[in-house]
């Protein structure tokens, strides 16, 4: 017996895209095939909506700024900012009006001036300078964050003219892509360089917004406000796509967009690729003024907008899923004639309320009935299927099951996938379901999935496995129970369980030398893996740390005790490489270290061989306080390990036992670490952990981020300055 049988698959888009849907969804982003849902009804026409909008940026320390186009002015906000009563600090007026003047008894007879004219679209680079569309005025503002000063302005017309007005911006990178009216245009530009002009795409001639990708693709909103509105990828206008009446446009990540209408509707979201465009589940923005959005920063960035209340996140709008829906998939072929077809394997999420049943169909030969018409799933806007005629052929349109045929239920594997040691994410909340395939013996197959729900909830599909050829048994047992085709059928059913039970423990027998790989073995195998070079796993460290360890276990070993053995372990740990001090590196130089009976000298020397022991800068020599055997009692056989990181009471009292186990058993070790703040002496060491001078290999720290403070980012804007390995003379580095 084969450990593992062939199987016909059928898990990627392009297959699910190939088979008959019928009020069913693919979703873009996992593959996985589901109900048709619906979102809820809404009026387009209810809310009137402003034709311009404002502007919504974020700085790299993650601090919001918003324009005032009526009110002539940028406040910043204090997004990441929370108080201990949970209260955000009062917004900033970021280019104050100017004072009115004192005309005492007087009243002015013009309105009182502000500090900009109509500003509408901002956006940050990646050098936190503000660009500041000043609509009223035919210019752009560059403005200079962390020395709060104008850097320029970009003329683009005489203010007094109709246009060319900036009505929206959008920065990558250096580079700020802005939107022109009057007439319509499309620019770019940097802090220090003049705009250039970038062609409009064929078709677009009311352009008023713009957004871009994390990966710098942009897309155009022409005709906002408009029962016309519509989205223009910039790099293939081929795929735009109709939105009513919206409002703005922005990217949630690469290949996702967020279109904002009016007040009051939902934000729709698309996957937009070339030659493809799929409407995603939309966005509740409840309070949204109609003004504009914007994306986050952080690791999981969302959609944020404008309320009277202040700033607020969009959340997933509840969608109403269809009640029941199908899928058929394409001829699968198992390349023998009269195949008698085993089981059949999905990998699928069923909530408690929905069903899925499947149903079978098999042939011999091709034949020339009329098939089943090929239909795309629900939501799709746009899609190419790359050479559909050579689509394996759907099934006979006689043969397609009515509802009341598609009965066969599956049953839940307790043992996991049919795959030998297959282990799934504790993440994945899809698991493995089985179901003999019920159908006379035939060459080809076609499988229609079923799938029912409550309309809050729907079963997900993400992959079918059909096995062939079937078992056995039938054959080693007496031609007298399976002379009559139901009993025979009825009986390799029943045997199907009992064999796939045994199939299992033979294909794990075959494949069991996957054991011995720390990448492939299960997580309750790995105390056993360990224990063949004795390593003891400590039960606090994580999956992948213990496979980490196995993997490199006969090196650390080998280097055990050893500064370096003692480094690599404690990385792969913790996640981040320590810095490990020896107290003898420390002490003067003299008669402490030779033991000599004279007095002990030290000296402070500068950069790599800097000594603790003198003043820095000190020409004279100074004794050393004690003897020689005080100084071994305090400086010999000791060590420090520098951990660039805070830890928690799990991590230190980890650290502590694996150091208690690992170290040389004649030495004592101290822990610092960066929530224990820098001492000079124990946790900052002048050229052995630091050095004194400036540097440019930081970066700014940002709230959400995976920066640590000290380590690799700082609070505030980095300098240019020494950079370790790095500087150059006269590039970036200068002798005084």
């Amino acid at each position: 017996m084969a450990p593992t049988r062939p199987f016909a698959l059928v898990r990627t888009r392009d297959q699910w895209l190939r088979s008959a849907h019928e009020d069913t969804y693919l979703d873009p982003i996992s593959d996985a095939l589901e109900l048709d849902w619906t979102a809820p009804a809404h009026s387009d026409t209810e809310n009137p909506a402003p034709l311009l909008g404002a502007g919504l940026a974020f700085d790299q320390e993650c601090r919001l700024y918003h324009s005032l186009p009526d009110q002539g002015g940028v406040e910043r906000v204090m997004w990441a900012a929370r108080q201990s009563a949970g209260e955000v600090p009062a917004p900033m007026e970021l280019f104050p009006a100017p004072e009115p003047e004192d005309l005492g008894e007087f009243a002015p007879a013009n309105p009182a001036p502000t500090a900009l004219a109509v500003p509408r679209g901002l956006a940050v680079d990646v050098d936190d300078r503000l660009f500041v569309a000043e609509s009223g005025a035919n210019r752009i503002l560059v403005f200079e964050l962390w020395s709060r000063r104008l850097l320029r302005k970009v003329v683009l017309g005489d203010p007094l003219a109709p246009g060319p007005r900036p009505l929206d911006l959008a920065a990558s990178g250096n580079t700020v892509h802005a939107v022109l009216t009057a007439p319509a245009g499309l620019i770019r530009l940097t802090a220090r360089r003049d705009p250039v002009s970038i062609p409009l795409p064929a078709g677009v001639t009311a352009p008023s917004r713009i957004a871009v990708s994390p990966a710098g693709e942009l897309f155009l909103l022409d005709g906002a406000a408009g029962a016309g509105a519509r989205v223009v990828p910039v790099a293939h206008p081929e795929d735009a796509f109709a939105v009513p009446y919206a409002t703005d446009v922005e990217c949630e990540a690469d290949g996702v967009v967020v279109v904002a209408r009016r007040p009051g509707a939902d934000f729709r979201r698309f996957r937009v690729a070339p030659g493809a465009v799929e409407e995603l589940p939309p966005y509740k923005a409840r309070g949204y003024d109609g003004l504009g959005i914007v994306r986050t920063p952080g690791d999981k960035p969302a959609i944020g907008f404008w309320t009277a209340q202040g700033f607020r996140h969009a959340v997933p709008a509840r969608v109403t899923y269809a009640r029941r829906g199908r899928v058929t998939t394409f001829r699968l072929d198992s390349g023998e004639f009269q195949t008698v077809w085993g089981r059949l394997f999905l990998d699928a999420c069923i909530p408690e309320g929905t069903e899925l049943r499947a149903h079978f169909i098999t042939q011999d030969e091709p034949t020339d009935e009329p098939s089943l018409p090929w239909t795309l799933p629900e939501k799709l806007i746009k899609e190419v299927v790359p050479r559909p005629d050579l689509s394996p052929p759907l099934p006979p349109l006689s043969l397609v099951p009515t509802v009341e045929k598609v009965d066969q239920l599956l049953h839940r594997r307790e043992s996991g996938r049919e795959l030998p040691w297959a282990q799934q994410p504790p993440e994945d909340h899809f698991v493995t379901y089985e179901a003999p395939i019920r159908a006379p013996a035939g060459r080809y197959l076609w499988v229609t999935l079923e799938l029912s729900g409550n309309t809050r909830q729907t079963p997900r599909v993400r992959g079918l496995r059909a096995e062939y050829p079937s078992h056995d048994y039938l054959r080693r047992l007496p031609k007298t129970f399976s002379r009559d085709p139901e009993a025979a059928d009825f009986l390799r059913r029943y045997l199907a369980p009992l064999e796939g039970f045994l199939g299992d423990l033979e294909a794990r027998a075959a494949t069991r030398h996957a054991l011995l790989n720390p990448r492939a073995t299960p997580d309750e195998l790995l105390p056993w893996l360990a224990s063949f070079v004795g390593l003891v796993l400590d039960e606090r460290w994580s999956a992948e740390v213990r496979r980490a360890l196995i993997g490199e276990v006969i090196w650390l070993f080998r280097y055990r005790g050893t500064l370096k053995g003692l480094e690599r372990f404690i990385e792969l740990c913790l996640g981040v490489k320590p810095i490990l001090i020896e107290h003898f590196r420390l002490r003067g130089l003299g008669g402490a270290v030779l033991g000599d009976s004279g007095p002990a000298f030290s000296s402070s020397v500068l950069g790599g061989g800097f000594r603790v022991g003198g003043q820095v800068g000190e020409q004279t020599q100074s004794p050393i306080q004690g003897t020689a055997a005080d100084a071994f009692k305090t400086h010999a056989h000791r060590f420090s390990v520098l951990v660039p990181a805070a830890l928690s009471t799990e991590q230190r009292e980890m650290l502590e036992h694996l150091l208690e186990v690992h170290r040389p058993a004649h030495t004592i070790f101290d822990i610092c670490t960066v929530d224990a703040g820098m001492r000079v002496g124990r946790g900052l060491h002048l050229g052995l952990s630091s050095i004194v001078g400036r540097t440019g290999g930081f970066s700014p720290l940002q709230v959400g981020g995976n920066a640590v403070l000290g380590r690799d980012a700082i609070v505030g804007r980095p300098s240019d300055g020494l950079l370790l390995d790095g500087s150059r003379l006269g590039a970036n580095t200068r002798v005084r």
